[in-house]
């Protein structure tokens, strides 16, 4: 073992689990490629800091909406209201990635996007852009999705995961249909989503911009997240299935450089072949998410059509906009092509 270079795997999202299993995956289907050269060393935020004492920051998160997220353990000690520290955060993962400090993660096509500054990413994220699963794998395991993983400099992209799958929006009442949403303040998770949500809740933020301990504390309205099955803690669901929680495998290309032709090639090859498990994984999880909700007192509400077809409505307002929100046109007609 004391051969083996070691491949520092940092965790940087909840919940844990999900990305841990892409992880262990990962060190398997290397090890079956490149028998004995590598060790895949797995670490959470906080056991990175722990084992390294460094990169303290990347423990700041933003708080999380009580009842309706997951929560747990050491996690809220780090929890922090001044979202200048997120930005730090995630401009510190970045750059740590880049020097070496840690080889590989795993983080959110949106976040890749603000953060690296190529928007193209988050044209994974908007609205009704993908007609199925199958659709899903033609962009992302093609010459598409390829290309995307080229276009961060040196920052390098391996795959695409789901970690979570499709977004619906959780609540804290019993959601039968759009307009229940109107007397809730809605967070989202990204740009595309707070213009699908506009003017549909009573208010709908974007977390990277809001103070969500504050919105937390308002007991007026009624609170709802975008999220997936995955990351809800609540009891009321309405299944919109409006965008997929997509994530990307990272390394840096500091480190790819440092390997052989032959590494850099088994890294590649590993990474593909575990996307596609853990998308697998995704959609068993939410098929089994459904099946025990009943029994876990949970009430999922399908979106009716009428609903349905208004949310596509509004999500042309999206690709309307495209260069406002910085999406290169190009880009999305060829994944619209896929269907």
């Amino acid at each position: 073992m004391s051969d083996r270079r070691k491949i520092r795997w940092l965790i940087a999202h909840y919940p844990v689990h999900l990305f841990q299993r892409t992880a262990e995956a990962f060190g398997c289907e290397l090890e079956t490629l490149c028998p004995g050269q590598f060790e895949v060393e797995i670490h959470t935020v906080d056991s990175f800091v722990e084992q390294y004492n460094k990169l303290h920051i990347l423990q700041a998160r933003a708080p999380q909406l009580p009842g309706l997220e997951e929560k747990g353990g050491r996690v809220q000690q780090h929890a922090v209201k001044d979202f200048s520290k997120i930005t730090e955060k995630w401009d510190t993962f970045f750059n740590a990635l880049r020097d070496g400090e840690f080889e590989m993660s795993q983080t959110q096509v949106y976040t890749v996007a603000t953060q690296l500054h190529n928007k193209d990413f988050a044209a994974l994220d908007l609205p009704f852009l993908f007609n199925d699963h199958d659709h899903v794998s033609r962009v992302l395991d093609g010459e598409i999705g390829d290309a995307l993983c080229e276009r961060l400099g040196d920052i390098k992209g391996l795959a695409f995961t789901y970690s979570g799958g499709y977004r619906i929006i959780g609540s804290t009442k019993g959601l039968n249909n759009l307009s229940d949403l109107a007397n809730t303040e809605l967070v989202v998770a990204n740009e595309p989503s707070a213009v699908l949500f506009k003017d549909i809740s009573s208010t709908t933020m974007k977390r990277p911009d809001i103070d969500v301990a504050s919105l937390a504390d308002d007991s007026e309205k009624d609170k709802a997240v975008e999220t997936t099955y995955l990351r809800f803690t609540g009891k009321h669901v309405l299944k919109t299935n409006h965008s997929i929680f997509m994530t990307t495998i990272l390394t840096g290309t500091k480190f790819l450089d440092s390997l052989t032709d032959e590494q850099r090639q088994a890294f590649k090859i590993a990474a593909k072949r575990v996307a596609k498990i853990e998308r697998q994984w995704s959609i068993e999880d939410a098929q089994r998410f459904e099946d025990e909700a009943v029994e876990k007192g949970i009430s999922i509400v399908d979106i009716n059509n009428e609903d349905l077809d208004q949310l596509r409505r509004k999500a042309q307002k999206s690709y309307i906009h495209l260069d406002k929100l910085g999406i290169d046109r190009k880009l999305v007609k060829t994944i619209i092509d896929q269907r």
